[in-house]
């Protein structure tokens, strides 16, 4: 063995001497795969590698949370993201971020390494003041709820925590109202923290400046919107103190905790056998979270959105059938997808749940046919 392997070695140094070329490289080299560490805000990256020539390049990805890949949905054309090797051997392709995301490729059936990107948090500040009272807004980019913001204003060169609390709703908002500010031009920025689950990273705004007595002020950039210098503003009627925000749900609230993919009578397309393949989804929770705006979406990118008010209890369930029916029958605990055709695969598939925000929640995958899982 080690006679012939000497022997190889020797002929491959004769042909380099010689000045021939090396071997190319086999049809079946596993790919490479590069991007960004990471981005600020929701946007697009570009993933770059190389590939065999001419090979069919896929991509495939997974929210930072969950670590649990599928291919990549093309949501503007349908099917899935890819692409082919030039004949020089790389590849590109674009693809949006909303969170922390993981990705690798995979090319004549060979896995690249797998990669992570983490997304930089973008805060945004408004402000408005008047007669020692300020009033602050402060919106996250990506939107995604349940982020904890704080508004600090500076003192002798530091920066001091005035209010704090999570972003609520759609547009990831945190408002809060500093009274006994005094008067003359003082210094605040927002801060967003890092979340680590989702790969966030924290972010701040410059500073903003306003004259907290007349409310003209002035900010400059970084991700602060400045108000605008001399504009006067209405005095805020002091008010009763609002109920807190119900905190955002965060991965885990709410649970897939059993699926059936493959129905009874599936051979005969009836809406009784698509009804009998259902997704059911339990709340996890000690309270009640309104299901409205949330996603229910398989590997394939067919998406199913909770257009409606649908309060699930704590520890309650509710199924969601793939066939048509009226929402709330037999009872509240049952939706109706009203397709005409199956979505859950037999033979592997992912579900995914996703918040009104599009923040992860929770998934279920997999990957051989026993009817049913209970994830």
């Amino acid at each position: 063995m080690r006679a012939r392997k000497t022997a190889v070695l020797a002929a491959f140094g004769c042909a380099a001497a010689l000045g021939l070329a090396a071997p190319a490289a086999a049809a079946d080299a596993a790919p490479t795969i590069s991007a960004p560490a990471s981005r600020n805000g929701f946007g697009p990256i570009t993933i770059t590698g190389t590939a065999p020539a001419g090979a069919t390049v896929e991509l495939y990805e997974s929210a930072y949370v969950f670590n649990d890949f599928y291919k990549a949905p093309n949501y503007t054309n349908g099917g899935f993201v890819s692409t082919t090797a030039s004949a020089s051997g790389t590849y590109s392709l674009s693809r949006d971020l909303d969170s922390g995301f993981r990705f690798y490729v995979v090319a004549n059936g060979v896995a690249s390494s797998r990669i992570s990107v983490a997304m930089g948090i973008v805060p945004t500040l408004t402000m408005t003041a008047s007669n020692g009272t300020v009033n602050v807004t402060v919106t996250a980019n990506p939107t995604q709820p349940g982020l904890m913001a704080h508004v600090q204003r500076s003192s002798g060169g530091s920066w001091t925590d005035l209010a704090g609390g999570q972003t609520v709703g759609d547009g990831s908002v945190f408002t809060t109202t500093l009274t006994g500010q005094g008067t003359g031009t003082k210094s605040y920025r927002a801060v967003i923290d890092a979340e680590p689950d989702n790969n966030l990273l924290a972010g701040h705004t410059e500073t903003v400046s306003i004259d907290v007595g007349s409310g003209s002020g002035s900010g400059t950039g970084g991700g602060a919107t400045p108000t605008t210098p001399g504009t006067p503003t209405t005095p805020s009627t002091p008010s009763t103190p609002s109920t807190p925000a119900t905190p955002a749900p965060k991965a885990g609230d709410v649970q897939f905790t059993k699926i059936v993919y493959n129905s009874p009578g599936a051979d005969t397309g009836s809406n009784t056998s698509l009804n009998a393949e259902y997704a059911r989804l339990t709340n996890r929770t000690g309270k009640t979270i309104n299901l409205r705006g949330w996603t229910i979406r398989d590997a394939a990118g067919h998406v199913y959105t909770v257009s409606t008010d649908h309060r699930l209890g704590a520890g309650k369930t509710v199924y969601l059938h793939t066939g048509k029916g009226t929402n709330g029958r037999p009872d509240s605990g049952h939706r109706y997808w009203n397709r005409t055709g199956y979505v859950w695969n037999n033979s592997g598939d992912t579900a995914y749940l996703r918040s009104p925000a599009g923040k992860s929640i929770d998934s279920c995958r997999w990957t051989s046919n026993k009817n049913q899982t209970y994830c």
